[in-house]
């Protein structure tokens, strides 16, 4: 019994190492001529024939050749265009050009838009095999007649590029260093050398991790091999560097890959930018920042104390005075007795008892000793209450069972700024309806304030928004705490205020 076996064409292609040619030439004596040439060859296979650009650009897609053997004034799409459009459509294509041209400037410019080779017409049949062995390794072949006039333009042009980057590497104020695939640096300029306080000669050499701090340097070389070993081409970084003289000096690095041929032969270049004074300056604002939220606190904690102080100065003397002159002039109305001074003493007394009254409420409003006495939850339902009676404005307060333990400095803070969002909401939001909901989250406390009011044009972090001084204000005392303010409201859709502290056992 005889088994087929069938084999798709690129298998094929792998089992015999065929290369597939295709002939682009506007003549076709010259490609019957080249065909005859190429099927003596062992291993190469001609595919294909094409007389125009266009049917260059059908058969690349439809034969899938190894090489193009390209007459560059085919006509429909001539030169560099034609290169670039084959090489856009097949990438891994060798293109070997074919010209009757030797001019230096057209050579190179073919070799720059992507041919792998370049060969005069009148050359072809003795050097075209030669041409595609050479494209297949894979190298450039240019016919040897015009070698020395190409390899004189690059060598000028390389001279141009070198001198370029030499000016650039040394003038600039950016630390730049080449380093290998083992993180060795290679060159440096001047910039890098007075950054780290090194000269050149006792920076070369070094594994750049040699002047990096060392909890830093794992995850560095961690970044570098990554690179190195192409899974990215680059990546940023801040860290600390370590100066000669032991300072530190903090740089934003920025690592580029240059690949090589082979993995082996990568390299990396790197632009470090000192970045040390920024730092410095980022470092006493946030210093400055810590300093402001503390005085905040501090000047809230001083008001609520001032505030209790006179508070209990009002019940302890004032109300205490106004009640023993009622109890007296009560006493001494009992025992008058003449008629004629019982009204003007029954008067006398109303007036005492409404000041009395008047005591006790301001008594609260500055400083209610619910809050003290019964905590905060229960101060904000008195507010609530306080607000319902003297606005009209329906305030409900829903809380968990949950414990809520928490120290003065908390406990005032947090009740100033509820009041102080009800008493805006009453001012300005044109609510009439408004709901507190206080609720423990794990190791914090979760105050949310919603009104059916105006709203406003927001829907963002408070804290990092500018929504006013007074929600301003609010987001640094809570950020002292270790809290957070979150605003949330649209015109026309009320506002949502979330208010998160810390609880402190």
């Amino acid at each position: 019994m005889v088994n087929f076996i069938t084999i798709d064409r690129e298998n094929a292609r792998e089992l015999t190492m065929t290369t597939r040619i295709l002939l682009a030439d506007k003549y076709q004596i010259v490609c019957q001529g080249l065909r005859a040439l190429l099927e003596k060859e062992t291993g190469l296979e001609v595919v294909g024939e094409a007389a125009s650009g266009p049917a260059v650009l059908r058969q690349v897609q439809d034969l899938a050749p190894d090489i193009v053997i390209l007459d560059l004034a085919l006509p429909g799409l001539q030169g560099v265009e034609a290169i670039r459009q084959i090489l856009a459509a097949s990438p891994h294509i060798k293109i070997i050009a074919l010209s009757i041209y030797a001019d230096r400037r057209f050579v190179v410019n073919i070799l720059k838009a992507g041919a792998s080779g370049y060969l005069l017409k009148d050359c072809a049949f003795e050097e075209l095999i030669k041409a595609i062995r050479t494209v297949q390794e894979p190298k450039t072949f240019i016919s040897p007649g015009l070698s020395d006039i190409v390899a004189q333009d690059y060598i000028e042009a390389l001279r141009h590029s070198e001198a370029r980057f030499r000016t650039i590497f040394e003038a600039t104020t950016m630390g730049i260093a080449l380093v290998d695939k083992d993180g060795r640096i290679g060159e440096c300029n001047p910039a890098l050398q007075q950054m780290l306080g090194y000269s050149l000669t006792e920076i070369v050499n070094q594994v750049f991790t040699v002047f990096i701090l060392p909890d830093d340097a794992s995850r560095c070389m961690a970044l570098f091999r990554e690179l190195v070993q192409g899974h990215q081409d680059s990546y940023q970084v801040e860290k600390k560097y370590i100066r000669k003289d032991g300072r530190t000096a903090w740089g934003r690095l920025n690592v580029s890959l240059i690949r090589g041929v082979k993995v082996e032969d990568h390299l990396a270049i790197c632009m470090i930018e000192d970045i040390t004074e920024p730092k410095q300056a980022e470092k006493a604002i946030r210093t400055y920042q810590e300093q402001l939220r503390s005085v905040a606190s501090e000047l809230s904690l001083t008001e609520e104390r001032e505030r209790r102080r006179l508070a209990t100065e009002l019940h302890d003397h004032v109300g205490q005075i106004l009640a023993l002159a009622q109890i007296k002039l009560g006493a001494i109305r009992e025992s008058a007795s003449s008629t004629q001074l019982a009204e003007p003493m029954d008067e006398v007394r109303r007036l005492i008892e409404q000041t009395i009254q008047y005591t006790r409420s301001l008594t609260f409003e500055l400083s209610p000793p619910i809050l003290y006495d019964l905590g905060f939850e229960a101060a904000v339902e008195w507010l609530a209450e306080l607000i319902q009676k003297q606005q009209g404005i329906t305030v409900k307060v829903q809380a968990d069972r949950s414990a809520k333990p928490m120290d003065d400095e908390i406990r005032v803070i947090l009740f100033q700024t509820v009041r102080e969002l009800l008493g805006n909401v009453v001012k300005h939001a044109s609510a009439k309806n408004i709901r507190v909901f206080i609720a423990r989250e794990d190791a914090a406390l979760q105050v949310k304030i919603e009104d059916d009011g105006l709203g406003m044009g927001i829907s963002a972090d408070a804290a990092n928004g500018p929504f006013g001084f007074g929600f301003f204000s609010i987001g640094e005392r809570l950020r002292y705490l270790g809290g957070r303010l979150e605003v949330v409201s649209e015109p026309g859709w009320g506002t949502r205020v979330t208010l998160q502290v810390p609880l402190k056992y």
